[in-house]
């Protein structure tokens, strides 16, 4: 085959490839977890918690939320944040375990009007 058709296959197949993965990405779906049900979940695995900050500490490279549902759990993100106390935020992000402590490793903040 001469270089424009392979060219023309690659570019065709990228953008299947991207519309697929489009098609997808709408449909995952990760539920809302309660914090009292995180500290029963296992570590690593991918949360979506809701709650009301109480307290943001935003440090030059690290930035520590406490989020209060009825129970309270900390959050952290390796960047700082715009959230302020009293604010409802949703973060998605990964259980680990911290001094015997559950915390949640946010990938994505977002707050809720």
């Amino acid at each position: 085959m001469n270089e424009k058709t392979l060219l023309k296959i690659a570019i065709i197949s990228a953008l299947v490839g991207v519309f697929i993965l489009y098609l997808i990405s709408d449909n995952i779906v990760l539920n809302e977890s309660s914090i009292g049900q995180i500290e029963g979940e296992e570590i690593g695995r991918d949360v979506k918690v809701k709650g009301i900050v109480d307290d943001v500490y935003n440090g030059e490279k690290l930035s520590i939320i406490t989020i209060t549902q009825p129970e309270s759990m900390k959050i952290l993100l390796y960047d700082n944040v715009s959230v302020n106390e009293g604010d409802y935020i949703e973060v998605i992000g990964n259980i680990e375990e911290y001094n015997g402590e559950r915390e949640v490793i946010g990938e994505r903040v977002r707050v809720i009007s």
